[in-house]
């Protein structure tokens, strides 16, 4: 991986070259669409796929409910930045290998909070 905005990532033993060529030959299923997701967590999840090098993006689903429990967070807005963030982040851990089965599916909320 040659390009210098993914140089951190790359520097990270979880991620490495390998890991961020995955990352690009991956899709993140963040956009949103139909659903019942906030248009904010979609928006946050979005920023981050693209940060972290995906090399596509597609509709998905967000379960706010699951990544972003009411008795975590109270204000609607912070739960679907937290919800976003998370969606993320399974999508990212799922092009990884790393476990997690997608945004939808609430695989960042096991284990706590992040």
């Amino acid at each position: 991986m040659d390009d210098p905005r993914y140089l951190r990532q790359v520097l990270l033993a979880e991620i490495g070259p390998e890991g961020q060529a995955r990352l690009g030959a991956a899709t993140a299923r963040v956009l949103g669409g139909s659903g019942g997701a906030p248009a904010l967590a979609h928006e946050v999840a979005e920023r981050y796929a693209r940060g972290a090098g995906f090399g596509a993006l597609a509709e998905g689903a967000i379960d706010v409910a699951a990544l972003a429990p009411a008795e975590l967070v109270a204000s609607p807005a912070a739960r679907a930045v937290l919800a976003g963030a998370r969606a993320a982040l399974a999508e990212m851990r799922a092009a990884l290998g790393r476990g997690g089965a997608g945004a939808g599916q609430g695989s960042a909320a096991e284990g706590g909070p992040s």
